[in-house]
């Protein structure tokens, strides 16, 4: 894929996902994504990620492909794309929390994935799985911080 201004417009890895990697991991997406203008999305695109390659990590033996990156230009500019693409050819499915309410170790991950993205999909392939999802990424405010469009209510004046 094509650079601009010598940044990759793509994370892409091959990895075999072991937690004490999750945080190199995350410091190359977040150094990425804050290259790209995606600050916005940082911390909810890093939870995507640790909570997608968590899942290879415990139900897929840890093999896999990251891939996040931009949208190309074009109908709908402002979208973040993530695709992790294991062996495993089952979908993931919500879990029954088998504990007490608030006490369940797992099962929660498609929830925070359902809430962080504006889509997600399995989609079955020759070699296994891949889960695609897609995020919004807000405009970046203009370089001097100010809203460009600030709330239309003024402030009454009484006398």
């Amino acid at each position: 894929m094509a650079s601009v201004a010598g940044i990759e417009r793509e994370l892409r890895l091959s990895l075999t996902v072991r937690p004490a990697e999750l945080g190199r991991i995350r410091r190359d997406l977040l150094e990425r994504l804050d290259a790209w203008g995606y600050a916005a999305v940082r911390d909810d695109a890093v939870l995507v990620v640790t909570e997608l390659l968590t899942n290879v990590h415990q139900h897929a033996g840890g093999r896999c492909d990251l891939l996040v990156r931009p949208a190309e230009p074009g109908p709908e500019p402002g979208l973040l794309l993530i695709t992790v693409s294991d062996p495993v050819m089952v979908a993931p499915s919500r879990r029954k929390a088998h504990k007490a309410p608030g006490t369940a170790e797992d099962g929660r991950g498609l929830v925070l994935i359902d809430a962080l993205t504006e889509h997600w999909e399995t989609v079955l392939t020759a070699t296994g799985k891949d889960i695609r999802c897609v995020m919004r990424v807000p405009p970046p405010l203009p370089h001097n911080g100010v809203d460009p469009c600030p709330s239309t209510h003024a402030p009454s004046s009484k006398s």
